[in-house]
């Protein structure tokens, strides 16, 4: 995934279970508050996080610990989801890559999705802001 140096980055690790979604969805959504995005777009924000952690649990081989970075660098709000630690599941059969894909953009213009053999273990996401 892309690594770039970017002023005011902030960077959070987080337990992937789904109570910590709330710490990061705040995280992110006080970005796009300092990046001066509307409600409606703060609130895409939030659902996206949701969305790209549980994408990152519900694969073969599952998020434990998740690393997400933001930052607002060249106009543009950047979103980063990484699986620090990922633990093979019992009988995940991973979510439908186009359809993850295709929910992230509804809310994000610019989506790419990192993935092996475990199914993805990262998610990239910008917009203009």
């Amino acid at each position: 995934m892309t690594q770039r140096t970017c002023p005011g980055q902030v960077r959070l690790e987080v337990p992937a279970g789904e109570e910590y979604a709330l710490v990061a969805a705040m995280t992110v959504s006080g970005m796009g508050v300092l990046a001066g995005l509307d409600v409606d777009l703060i609130g895409d924000l939030r659902t996206m996080t949701c969305e790209c952690l549980d994408c990152l649990r519900h694969q073969p081989s599952a998020a434990t610990r998740v690393l997400l970075e933001i930052c607002l660098r060249d106009g543009r709000l950047w979103v980063r989801f990484e699986a620090l630690q990922r633990q093979r599941a019992q009988q995940e059969t991973g979510l439908d890559l186009d359809l993850t894909r295709g929910v992230l953009e509804t809310l994000m213009p610019d989506v790419r999705l990192h993935s092996d053999a475990g199914g993805v273990w990262g998610i990239e996401c910008s917009m203009p802001a």
